[in-house]
């Protein structure tokens, strides 16, 4: 793998991976299925969706609408570019192409492709909030309250309580992967800012003995109750 090479080429760099919207929900799976195993230091993802359930929800009120319908041309150009190849594998794609939702390509296509009976089970295997509590490295996420495909409510803030190793930083705008700082849409955004500085952050962790390169804090650093480290604290919502 790639990344089996970078760690053979630089040893002792550390590997910070990062995912976003369906990357992140990947890579909290994969972090949550590997621990330590995974061989990564830290991780950031943004504009990740944490509930399907409220995700899809979201998706379906009337002022939504625009981005379901969106997705799901996405998906039907997916399958038109690749119809030798589904219909090989027993899709009726004809069926498929036929749903006007993505609601209705994940219970008729998506779903049973993935070994489930119902989209319901689906759904609540694919939602990455019920890994949260088995991630072991240091892991920032990044959402906007405004995020459709995330709705504020099913961001699972609440989790940082049981798990020292996760963050959230969720600010009031940004939509879907925006985080846009000013009018100008390509120069970098606020998501860039962070990442950057969460960088800096864990590689300066590593340099100073504090952070493994497995993700693993060095027990000589644990916090204890006369801890006077000063830790960044993000900005709380009002």
């Amino acid at each position: 793998s790639n990344k089996r090479g970078i760690k053979e080429k630089y040893p002792q760099a550390p590997i910070i991976a990062g995912g976003t919207s369906m990357g992140g929900i990947t890579l909290v799976h994969y972090l949550a299925t590997y621990g330590f195993e995974a061989n990564i230091t830290a991780a950031m993802i943004q504009s990740t969706g944490w509930c399907i359930f409220e995700c899809v929800k979201s998706l379906s009120k009337p002022s939504n609408m625009i981005f379901n319908l969106y997705l799901t041309h996405r998906y039907k150009e997916v399958i038109v570019e690749n119809k030798e190849m589904f219909e090989e594998q027993g899709i009726d794609t004809e069926e498929v192409l036929k749903c006007r939702t993505v609601q209705e390509i994940h219970k008729k296509y998506v779903a049973p492709q993935h070994g489930y009976s119902t989209v319901e089970e689906y759904w609540d295997m694919l939602s990455p909030h019920r890994q949260l509590l088995h991630v072991k490295i240091p892991l920032l996420s990044l959402n906007a309250a405004d995020d459709v495909f995330s709705p504020e409510k099913s961001i699972p803030v609440h989790l940082t309580q049981r798990n020292p190793n996760i963050a959230f930083v969720v600010t009031h705008k940004g939509g879907h992967i925006g985080f846009m700082e000013g009018v100008n849409p390509k120069k970098a955004g606020y998501n860039d800012t962070l990442f950057y500085e969460f960088v800096k952050m864990i590689r300066k962790c590593v340099d100073g003995g504090e952070l493994g390169l497995d993700g693993r804090w060095c027990s000589e650093w644990e916090e204890t109750e006369n801890d006077q480290r000063q830790y960044p604290v993000w900005p709380q919502q009002n």
